[in-house]
């Protein structure tokens, strides 16, 4: 996401031979209210032989060194982020668990998928410039496609709001191009120039088009300075290239846009301090299918135990064939008789998941334990109280 310089005409024309017919790049050079167009060059057909990166590389340097006129007003272009001027990266925290997350856009019209996810499979792309620009690297949807396929588990999908355009006319744009939304997406509003009136009626048409429902999974990224003047903070993303992380609350932290990016090459990073896992619960995913009221759960399978000095570990699969429950109960009995006399006292306890959390030490060692695990659905289903997979283990010595 870039502030200021943002190479918005890059388009890719092409047939099922892949030759790229026309490249155009135009350069927008965005203050508050305003946004100029210059055009920098037109080409016509592009030799087959001149790759993608070493063209991307050439066009970068030309947009680099320009510069333009307002009125008398000489401007340099700036090569800042909405983060502000990089002051180095800074050396990010170890030993606990963190997520990177690279946005890429028709900056990086060719990067190495399975490189990139093998890395991190966290990813923001860019869909739109605008309300009248589609991402050069968007290839109608095909990126977003490519990533989903690759196993992406988290994609924030964004559109840099141009100064001076209509905050709804730009939602509806996005809403034509990009469609609905899909499993471990959210929706980005890249907020780095007009004002808070234009963002604000962006998300009342994104809400129209899309329903309440998409409130959850609608994200903002500025930079911290801006969006203090903006009034606009906290918001989810925030970008702000300092060695201190900011203190205005945000979930993802952009803290370098000369990142070296495994498969992508220097490009904005972003951390996100937990597990992917973590981060993609935060993202979108369909609705569970809600099973009556009087639902029967069949017994869990594939139950497993490994026993430790005091504890144990479990896992089991889903009920074959019926709808994801909504969570389990696991119960833990001294012996091979299964009553209320020698139910384990810290048991029963639900679990979330098909594995067991782990077991704060409750059982004795060298003694024989019968462990069941049923299955339970939403708004009182559950399953009848023979409905249970059963395993036995002793734990150890």
């Amino acid at each position: 996401m870039t502030a200021g310089r943002k190479l918005a005409g890059t388009a890719v024309f092409g047939g099922s031979d892949g030759l790229m017919s026309i490249l155009g790049v135009v350069m927008f050079i965005a203050s508050r209210s305003t946004a100029l167009v210059f055009p920098v060059a037109v080409m016509g057909a592009v030799p087959a032989s001149y790759s993608m990166g070493a063209l991307t590389k050439a066009v970068h340097a030309a947009v680099v060194s320009s510069r333009s006129i307002e009125g008398n007003t000489k401007m340099t272009r700036t090569t800042f982020r909405a983060g502000g001027p990089a002051r180095g990266i800074p050396v990010l925290a170890t030993g606990a668990a963190a997520t990177y997350l690279a946005d890429i856009s028709e900056f990086q019209p060719d990067i190495d998928d399975a490189t990139y996810l093998a890395w991190s499979k966290a990813v923001g792309i860019r869909a739109m410039y605008g309300a009248e620009h589609d991402d050069g690297a968007w290839y109608r949807g095909q990126r977003r496609a490519d990533l989903h396929a690759g196993g992406a588990e988290f994609v924030a999908i964004y559109q840099y709001l141009v100064a001076g355009q209509s905050g709804a006319a730009q939602a509806r744009a996005f809403h034509q191009l990009v469609g609905p939304i899909q499993p471990h997406e959210v929706f980005v509003a890249d907020f780095e120039a007009g004002d808070h009136a234009m963002l604000t009626a962006w998300y009342n048409e994104m809400l129209a088009l899309y329903g309440q429902g998409i409130a959850p999974y609608l994200w903002t990224y500025t930079g911290l300075l801006f969006g203090e003047a903006e009034g606009a903070l906290p918001v989810q993303w925030l970008a702000d290239y300092a060695a201190v992380e900011p203190s205005s609350r945000h979930t993802l932290w952009q803290f370098s846009e000369t990142f070296d990016v495994p498969g992508v090459g220097t490009a904005d990073c972003s951390v996100f301090h937990g597990t992917i896992s973590q981060l993609a619960a935060l993202a979108y995913a369909p609705p569970r299918p809600q099973p009556p009221a009087d639902w029967t759960y069949r017994k869990p399978g594939s139950l497993r135990v490994t026993p430790g000095h005091t504890n144990f570990d479990a896992t089991w699969a889903a009920p074959a064939g019926q709808p994801t429950p909504d969570h389990y109960q696991v119960w833990v009995y001294k012996g091979t008789t299964c009553d209320q006399q020698t139910l384990v006292p810290s048991y029963p306890r639900p679990e979330p998941g098909p594995a067991t959390s782990p077991d704060p030490g409750s059982l004795a060692p060298r003694t024989f334990y019968t462990l069941h695990v049923s299955a339970f659905g939403p708004g009182g289903s559950h399953a009848q109280a023979d409905v249970f997979a059963e395993a036995t283990f002793t734990t150890g010595g």
